[in-house]
Protein backbone atom coordinates (compact mmCIF):
# COMPACT_ATOMS: atom_id res chain seq x y z
CA UNK A 1 0.00 0.00 0.00
CA UNK A 2 1.07 3.46 -1.16
CA UNK A 3 1.51 6.23 1.69
CA UNK A 4 2.06 10.14 1.52
CA UNK A 5 4.78 11.57 3.01
CA UNK A 6 3.45 14.38 5.78
CA UNK A 7 6.33 14.08 8.35
CA UNK A 8 8.22 18.09 9.01
CA UNK A 9 11.10 17.39 7.30
CA UNK A 10 9.26 16.95 4.20
CA UNK A 11 7.71 20.37 4.21
CA UNK A 12 11.17 22.35 6.12
CA UNK A 13 13.02 20.34 3.45
CA UNK A 14 11.43 19.99 0.13
CA UNK A 15 12.87 18.85 -3.38
CA UNK A 16 14.02 21.48 -5.31
CA UNK A 17 15.13 22.18 -8.83
CA UNK A 18 18.65 21.67 -10.21
CA UNK A 19 18.00 24.92 -11.62
CA UNK A 20 17.60 26.53 -8.11
CA UNK A 21 20.64 25.78 -6.72
CA UNK A 22 23.03 28.46 -8.40
CA UNK A 23 21.08 31.25 -7.14
CA UNK A 24 20.52 29.54 -3.37
CA UNK A 25 24.31 29.29 -3.17
CA UNK A 26 24.93 32.93 -4.43
CA UNK A 27 22.56 34.22 -2.01
CA UNK A 28 23.88 31.84 0.68
CA UNK A 29 27.40 33.23 0.00
CA UNK A 30 26.60 36.54 -0.17
CA UNK A 31 24.75 35.70 2.97
CA UNK A 32 27.81 34.70 4.73
CA UNK A 33 30.24 37.71 3.78
CA UNK A 34 27.14 40.57 4.69
CA UNK A 35 26.80 38.95 7.61
CA UNK A 36 30.60 39.56 8.76
CA UNK A 37 30.43 42.92 7.33
CA UNK A 38 26.88 44.36 8.94
CA UNK A 39 24.95 41.38 11.27
CA UNK A 40 21.47 43.14 10.52
CA UNK A 41 22.22 42.84 6.48
CA UNK A 42 23.30 39.57 6.70
CA UNK A 43 20.09 38.18 8.39
CA UNK A 44 18.01 39.92 5.69
CA UNK A 45 20.10 38.22 2.97
CA UNK A 46 19.71 35.00 4.68
CA UNK A 47 15.97 35.61 4.91
CA UNK A 48 16.02 36.20 1.21
CA UNK A 49 18.07 32.86 0.70
CA UNK A 50 15.82 30.88 2.80
CA UNK A 51 12.45 32.59 0.49
CA UNK A 52 15.14 31.91 -2.96
CA UNK A 53 14.89 27.96 -2.11
CA UNK A 54 11.59 27.62 -1.50
CA UNK A 55 10.73 29.27 -4.61
CA UNK A 56 12.21 26.50 -6.20
CA UNK A 57 10.99 23.51 -4.43
CA UNK A 58 9.99 20.32 -6.15
CA UNK A 59 7.08 18.81 -4.71
CA UNK A 60 5.34 15.48 -5.66
CA UNK A 61 1.89 15.87 -7.39
CA UNK A 62 -0.78 13.12 -7.26
CA UNK A 63 -2.27 13.61 -10.80
CA UNK A 64 -5.97 11.97 -11.79
CA UNK A 65 -5.73 9.13 -13.52
CA UNK A 66 -8.63 10.49 -16.22
CA UNK A 67 -8.02 10.46 -20.04
CA UNK A 68 -10.42 13.07 -20.55
CA UNK A 69 -9.55 15.66 -17.45
CA UNK A 70 -7.84 18.57 -18.48
CA UNK A 71 -5.44 19.04 -15.17
CA UNK A 72 -3.92 22.64 -14.19
CA UNK A 73 -0.69 23.58 -15.57
CA UNK A 74 0.61 25.69 -12.60
CA UNK A 75 0.24 26.64 -9.34
CA UNK A 76 -1.50 29.86 -8.39
CA UNK A 77 -5.00 31.76 -8.41
CA UNK A 78 -7.02 31.70 -11.55
CA UNK A 79 -7.30 35.91 -12.25
CA UNK A 80 -9.26 35.85 -15.91
CA UNK A 81 -11.28 33.54 -17.76
CA UNK A 82 -11.89 34.99 -21.61
CA UNK A 83 -12.94 34.31 -24.81
CA UNK A 84 -10.10 35.10 -27.31
CA UNK A 85 -8.77 33.70 -30.69
CA UNK A 86 -5.50 31.55 -30.34
CA UNK A 87 -1.79 33.24 -30.35
CA UNK A 88 -1.06 34.75 -34.16
CA UNK A 89 2.69 33.17 -33.38
CA UNK A 90 1.27 29.75 -33.22
CA UNK A 91 -1.19 30.10 -36.16
CA UNK A 92 -3.69 29.67 -34.34
CA UNK A 93 -5.66 32.97 -34.99
CA UNK A 94 -8.51 31.65 -36.53
CA UNK A 95 -9.63 29.33 -34.11
CA UNK A 96 -12.00 30.39 -31.12
CA UNK A 97 -10.72 29.93 -27.58
CA UNK A 98 -11.67 29.94 -23.81
CA UNK A 99 -8.23 31.73 -21.72
CA UNK A 100 -7.81 30.64 -18.59
CA UNK A 101 -5.30 32.69 -16.91
CA UNK A 102 -3.28 31.70 -13.51
CA UNK A 103 -1.29 34.01 -11.82
CA UNK A 104 1.68 32.15 -10.17
CA UNK A 105 3.25 34.67 -7.31
CA UNK A 106 7.31 34.58 -5.92
CA UNK A 107 5.95 32.33 -3.34
CA UNK A 108 3.83 29.86 -5.20
CA UNK A 109 5.34 26.45 -6.79
CA UNK A 110 6.78 27.43 -10.31
CA UNK A 111 7.37 23.97 -11.68
CA UNK A 112 4.72 23.65 -14.59
CA UNK A 113 2.66 20.44 -16.02
CA UNK A 114 1.32 18.88 -18.66
CA UNK A 115 -2.53 19.30 -18.34
CA UNK A 116 -3.50 16.39 -20.89
CA UNK A 117 -2.06 13.41 -22.26
CA UNK A 118 -1.39 14.30 -26.04
CA UNK A 119 1.67 15.25 -28.45
CA UNK A 120 3.44 18.73 -28.85
CA UNK A 121 2.84 19.63 -32.36
CA UNK A 122 4.15 23.16 -32.55
CA UNK A 123 6.14 25.98 -30.14
CA UNK A 124 7.00 29.60 -29.96
CA UNK A 125 9.64 31.65 -27.82
CA UNK A 126 10.34 35.17 -27.65
CA UNK A 127 12.94 36.30 -25.31
CA UNK A 128 10.97 39.99 -24.76
CA UNK A 129 12.93 43.68 -24.48
CA UNK A 130 14.58 42.51 -21.00
CA UNK A 131 12.81 44.78 -18.73
CA UNK A 132 8.91 45.57 -18.96
CA UNK A 133 7.36 48.55 -17.71
CA UNK A 134 4.88 46.95 -15.90
CA UNK A 135 3.03 43.05 -14.64
CA UNK A 136 0.65 43.76 -17.51
CA UNK A 137 0.72 40.23 -18.69
CA UNK A 138 -0.80 41.13 -22.61
CA UNK A 139 2.79 43.46 -22.65
CA UNK A 140 4.04 43.06 -26.06
CA UNK A 141 7.79 43.10 -24.93
CA UNK A 142 7.64 40.60 -22.01
CA UNK A 143 9.19 37.11 -22.38
CA UNK A 144 6.59 34.32 -23.55
CA UNK A 145 6.99 30.51 -24.33
CA UNK A 146 4.05 28.38 -25.79
CA UNK A 147 2.98 25.04 -27.09
CA UNK A 148 0.44 23.28 -29.07
CA UNK A 149 -0.55 20.55 -27.60
CA UNK A 150 -2.68 18.03 -29.27
CA UNK A 151 -4.69 15.49 -27.39
CA UNK A 152 -6.60 13.83 -30.29
CA UNK A 153 -7.86 14.49 -33.88
CA UNK A 154 -9.88 17.19 -32.78
CA UNK A 155 -8.49 18.82 -29.47
CA UNK A 156 -5.53 21.29 -29.40
CA UNK A 157 -4.68 23.01 -26.42
CA UNK A 158 -2.27 25.67 -25.80
CA UNK A 159 -0.30 26.85 -22.72
CA UNK A 160 1.62 29.71 -22.71
CA UNK A 161 4.22 30.99 -20.15
CA UNK A 162 4.80 34.88 -19.68
CA UNK A 163 6.98 36.47 -17.62
CA UNK A 164 6.50 39.97 -16.05
CA UNK A 165 9.12 42.94 -15.09
CA UNK A 166 12.23 41.18 -16.68
CA UNK A 167 13.15 38.13 -19.04
CA UNK A 168 14.98 34.67 -18.46
CA UNK A 169 12.77 33.27 -16.38
CA UNK A 170 11.03 30.89 -18.31
CA UNK A 171 12.14 27.50 -18.58
CA UNK A 172 10.90 25.24 -21.15
CA UNK A 173 12.01 22.25 -21.83
CA UNK A 174 9.46 20.77 -24.38
CA UNK A 175 10.48 20.59 -28.12
CA UNK A 176 8.03 19.33 -31.59
CA UNK A 177 7.07 16.30 -31.25
CA UNK A 178 7.42 14.94 -27.94
CA UNK A 179 4.91 12.66 -26.00
CA UNK A 180 4.01 13.51 -23.04
CA UNK A 181 1.70 12.21 -19.89
CA UNK A 182 -0.53 14.39 -17.56
CA UNK A 183 0.83 15.99 -15.23
CA UNK A 184 4.65 15.47 -16.12
CA UNK A 185 6.64 18.18 -15.98
CA UNK A 186 7.93 20.35 -18.53
CA UNK A 187 9.55 23.16 -16.80
CA UNK A 188 9.07 25.90 -14.45
CA UNK A 189 9.36 29.99 -14.52
CA UNK A 190 11.79 31.77 -12.11
CA UNK A 191 9.76 33.51 -9.30
CA UNK A 192 6.38 34.07 -10.80
CA UNK A 193 4.86 34.38 -13.93
CA UNK A 194 1.32 34.22 -15.97
CA UNK A 195 0.58 30.82 -17.27
CA UNK A 196 -2.46 31.05 -19.46
CA UNK A 197 -4.04 27.34 -20.72
CA UNK A 198 -6.48 27.61 -23.79
CA UNK A 199 -9.25 25.48 -23.66
CA UNK A 200 -10.87 24.78 -27.52
CA UNK A 201 -14.31 26.54 -27.32
CA UNK A 202 -16.69 23.96 -26.95
CA UNK A 203 -15.25 22.79 -23.76
CA UNK A 204 -16.57 24.59 -20.96
CA UNK A 205 -13.98 25.48 -17.71
CA UNK A 206 -15.11 23.73 -14.56
CA UNK A 207 -12.86 26.21 -12.37
CA UNK A 208 -14.16 29.86 -11.23
CA UNK A 209 -11.81 32.99 -11.41
CA UNK A 210 -10.45 33.48 -7.87
CA UNK A 211 -9.98 30.06 -7.12
CA UNK A 212 -6.35 28.73 -6.57
CA UNK A 213 -5.03 25.73 -8.50
CA UNK A 214 -2.48 23.01 -7.71
CA UNK A 215 -0.32 22.26 -11.29
CA UNK A 216 -0.85 18.55 -11.67
CA UNK A 217 -3.77 18.15 -9.40
CA UNK A 218 -6.79 20.34 -10.00
CA UNK A 219 -8.74 19.33 -12.93
CA UNK A 220 -10.11 22.59 -14.71
CA UNK A 221 -12.55 21.01 -17.17
CA UNK A 222 -13.48 17.45 -18.98
CA UNK A 223 -13.26 17.48 -22.50
CA UNK A 224 -15.95 15.04 -23.14
CA UNK A 225 -18.52 16.50 -21.12
CA UNK A 226 -20.91 18.86 -21.95
CA UNK A 227 -21.48 20.69 -18.85
CA UNK A 228 -21.86 24.32 -18.59
CA UNK A 229 -19.36 26.88 -17.05
CA UNK A 230 -19.96 27.05 -13.13
CA UNK A 231 -20.03 30.12 -11.53
CA UNK A 232 -18.45 30.90 -7.93
CA UNK A 233 -19.13 33.72 -5.50
CA UNK A 234 -16.89 34.52 -2.58
CA UNK A 235 -18.64 33.65 0.86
Amino acid sequence: MKSVNISLRHYLLPNILEDGWKFVSILAVFSLITALVWLPLGVLSLLLTIICFYNFRDPVRITPIMNDAVISPADGKIISITREKGPDALGMERKNFTRICIYSNIMDTHVCRIPIKGKIIKTFYDAGKGITKNFNKNDIGNEKSMFVLRHDAKTDLIVQQTAFFCNKRLINKIKTGDEVLTGSRFGHTRFGAYIDLFLPEKIEPQVCIGQTMIAGETIIADIKSDAPRIEGEIR
